[in-house]
C-alpha cells in the first residue's frame, strides 16, 4: 500500500477541518510534523497519521488512514520500533476528542471521570491498538503484547460497565451509547479477523471477535443486546452521509459537526442559525438532507434535522424551494417529509425511549 504524501495529507485535514488547525494541542503538534515532509517509515509520520486520522474521522470526509494505522504501518516494525509507535498511540488515546467530534456519549458519574466521555475515537484505538498487538505477537514481544492486552481490555471493561449503568439511566443516552459501542467492538473485530494465521493469536482471536454479536463468557449478553439494539434501531441512522460532503458550508465550523443520530433535532437548529453560514448554505444542507430521505426513506435523523430548521427558519423550508431542484421540491412536499415537520421532539423522543426500553428492560 502506497504511502499518502505528508503535505496531501495535511490538505486533505485542512479541507475538511481547518478549524481544528487553531490553538495549540497535541494532535496539532502531530499534524505540524507532516509539514516537514518525514518519510513513510518514520516515527513522526505515523504520529501525524493517527493525529490526520483522530481530527477528521468525525467530520464529514475523514482521511481515508484505517488500513494504515490499523495494519499496513505496523509490518515490518522490529520491537523497539514498534515500542515508540505505541507510545504515539497512548498519546493519541488522550487527546481531548470533544475538540473535533459532535458524536461523544457524556456521563454524569465515575465512569466518565477522565472527560473524554465514551466516543466511536474510543473503537479506533481499540482497533489500532489490535493492529499492533497483532505484530507484538508476531515477533515475540511479550511486553509489548501484555500491555496492548491491557489496554483493549480496559477499554472492553469500560463500556461494558457503561452500559450496564446507562441501561439504568437515560434512554436515549444509552442508544447513543449502544450505537457508539457496537461500532467500536466492530472496528475492533474486523482487525483481529485480519490478523495472521498465528498459533499465538489463535486464542486472542476467540477473545476478541464477534463481541457484539453474540453472548460470551467475559461479558455475558450486554455487549450482544447492545449489538442487537444498535442493529434494529440505530445503524441506519449513522450511516457515513454522503450527500451532506457536498453542503461544504458545513466545514467551517466544529459546531457544524453532525452528533449521533437520529438525534439531530439540535443540529437542525445550529444549521439554521449560525452565523457561518447563508441562506444559500442553508438551501444546499436542506437539498442534501432530503437527497438522504430520498436514498433511505426509513432514517429519521434527517427528517428530525429538517423539522428544527423548519421550525427555526422564518418563512419555513419553504423559503429554500426556489435554490432546491425541481425533484427535492416534490420531496419536501411528500407525505413522510410534511408528517416528520410536525411531530414534536418529545414525541419522537419517547418513541426512540420505548425502542430503547424493548432491549434493556427495566
Amino acid at each position: 500500500m502506497s504511502a499518502i504524501a505528508p503535505s496531501v495529507l495535511l490538505e486533505q485535514v485542512k479541507s475538511t477541518a481547518s478549524w481544528a488547525l487553531d490553538g495549540q494541542t497535541g494532535f496539532r503538534a502531530a499534524l505540524d510534523g507532516l509539514a516537514t515532509d518525514p518519510p513513510p517509515d518514520s516515527p513522526v509520520y505515523f504520529r501525524g497519521l493517527l493525529a490526520a486520522h483522530f481530527t477528521t474521522v468525525a467530520t464529514f470526509v475523514p482521511t481515508d488512514v484505517d488500513a494504515r494505522i490499523r495494519h499496513h504501518a505496523f509490518v515490518d516494525l522490529d520491537e523497539p520500533a514498534l515500542a515508540v509507535a505505541c507510545e504515539a498511540v497512548d498519546e493519541a488515546a488522550g487527546w481531548d476528542v470533544t475538540l473535533v467530534s459532535a458524536r461523544v456519549v457524556h456521563v454524569a458519574s465515575p465512569l466518565g471521570g477522565d472527560g473524554r466521555g465514551l466516543s466511536g475515537h474510543r473503537g479506533e484505538w481499540l482497533a489500532v491498538r489490535a493492529g499492533a498487538l497483532g505484530r507484538a505477537v508476531a515477533i515475540g514481544a511479550r511486553d509489548l503484547a501484555d500491555r496492548l492486552r491491557a489496554a483493549i481490555d480496559e477499554e472492553l471493561a469500560f463500556e461494558h460497565a457503561l452500559l450496564g449503568e446507562l441501561a439504568r439511566g437515560d434512554e436515549l443516552d444509552l442508544l447513543r451509547a449502544a450505537t457508539t459501542v457496537a461500532h467500536n467492538l466492530g472496528d475492533l473485530s474486523r482487525v483481529v479477523e485480519a490478523w495472521p494465521a498465528l498459533e499465538g493469536l489463535a486464542e486472542l482471536r476467540a477473545i476478541y471477535m464477534r463481541l457484539g454479536h453474540a453472548p460470551s463468557a467475559r461479558f455475558g449478553d450486554r455487549f450482544a443486546r447492545a449489538g442487537a439494539l444498535n442493529k434494529a434501531e440505530m445503524a441506519d441512522e449513522n450511516h457515513r452521509f454522503l450527500a451532506l460532503r457536498k453542503a461544504r458550508g458545513l466545514r467551517r465550523s466544529r459546531d457544524l459537526l453532525l452528533p449521533i443520530g437520529p438525534f439531530f433535532d439540535a443540529w437542525g437548529a445550529t444549521v439554521a442559525t449560525h452565523p457561518a453560514l447563508d441562506a444559500r448554505d442553508r438551501a444546499e444542507v436542506v437539498a442534501a438532507l432530503l437527497a438522504v430521505h430520498e436514498g433511505r426513506p426509513t432514517e429519521r435523523g434527517c427528517l428530525r434535522a429538517l423539522a428544527a430548521l423548519e421550525a427555526r427558519t422564518p418563512g419555513g423550508l419553504r423559503s429554500f424551494s426556489e435554490d432546491l431542484p425541481a425533484r427535492l421540491r416534490k420531496t419536501l412536499s411528500a407525505g413522510p417529509v410534511r408528517d416528520a415537520l410536525k411531530t414534536p421532539l418529545a414525541t419522537f423522543e419517547a418513541r426512540m425511549r420505548k425502542r430503547a426500553q424493548s432491549h434493556f428492560p427495566r
